[in-house]
């Protein structure tokens, strides 16, 4: 069932895997943090997990 991201309204397939470790990044920090798993398209959790790796100490360091 494709849906639309909720930041960029881009259509997606929440069962696609993620496979960049990026995308897992943000994946992580839509279930712990953010309570928006499922809801985000590959490249916003992408860009989630990518600025959480440089720039929030608490997380993946």
């Amino acid at each position: 069932m494709l849906r639309d991201c909720l930041l960029c309204q881009k259509t997606f397939d929440p069962e696609r895997p993620l496979t960049e470790p990026a995308q897992i990044a943000g994946q992580l920090l839509a279930e712990e943090d953010y309570g928006d798993s499922g809801e985000l398209c590959p490249d916003c959790l992408a860009s989630r997990g990518r600025l959480a790796m440089m720039y929030r100490s608490d997380c993946f360091g």
